[in-house]
């Protein structure tokens, strides 16, 4: 893959998979790839190719979690029983509205149901 700075990883509900077309809706929760501030607007040189990100409520910018009108934070995901995620790489091209331009599909991930 050459990334750009303006992709990102979005986790979605593993039910988006079945979708048509699949995961036409925002992600649940997002960063852009260089996950603590808005890159898109970096030289293309500073794209990264690799590396390792770690997702939690603490460090998720605001923009990518809880407290915007789409978006949630990992601990209301948690909160309403967890499950099954999907972590996509996609391309913000255009137009804002899903669907992105899916990239490469990632792992499947479950988080834990906290909502007993």
């Amino acid at each position: 893959l050459d990334p750009l700075p303006s992709d990102w990883i979005g986790f979605y509900p593993c039910t988006e998979k079945a979708t048509d077309p699949p995961f036409k809706v925002e992600p649940d929760f997002w960063a852009y790839t260089c996950y603590d501030s808005i890159c898109r607007d970096l030289p293309i040189q500073d794209a990264v190719s690799a590396d390792t990100v770690v997702f939690s409520d603490a460090t998720l910018p605001p923009f990518g979690g809880g407290g915007t009108a789409l978006h949630k934070y990992i601990a209301d995901a948690e909160a309403e029983g967890g499950g099954c995620y999907v972590v996509l790489l996609n391309k913000f091209e255009g137009f804002s509205p899903p669907p992105y331009y899916n990239l490469c599909e990632g792992n499947e991930i479950m988080l834990p149901d906290k909502s007993g």
